[in-house]
């Protein structure tokens, strides 16, 4: 599973600008059930993917890079993957 994170490089009103970008972006890779969950850190300075086991880093990084946030350069990414030991049933299901 791989978390990727997401910071700001620009002002909070840039970013705000490609916001309802970026998020119909994140909505095809839920539709493609790419990602389990997104969202923005409560400190403001970045966000939250979470991307569904069986997705790997490079496919992850290739399809974030066409991300808004990152084509228009609000935003860098910084990504961590990690091995499941305990995983929820629900997010158990095959992509």
């Amino acid at each position: 599973m791989i978390i990727a994170e997401v910071s700001y490089l620009a002002s909070p009103e840039d970013v705000q600008a490609q916001r309802p970008a970026h998020r119909a972006f994140l909505a095809t890779l839920f539709e493609k059930r790419i990602l389990l969950a997104s969202g923005p850190k409560l400190s403001g300075d970045g966000g939250v993917l979470i991307a569904r086991d069986g997705v790997t880093q490079q496919e992850l990084e290739a399809l974030l890079a066409q991300d808004p946030f990152i084509t228009s350069g609000v935003g860098q990414y910084r990504f961590t993957e990690f091995r499941t030991a305990q995983l929820a049933p629900e997010l158990t299901e095959e992509r």
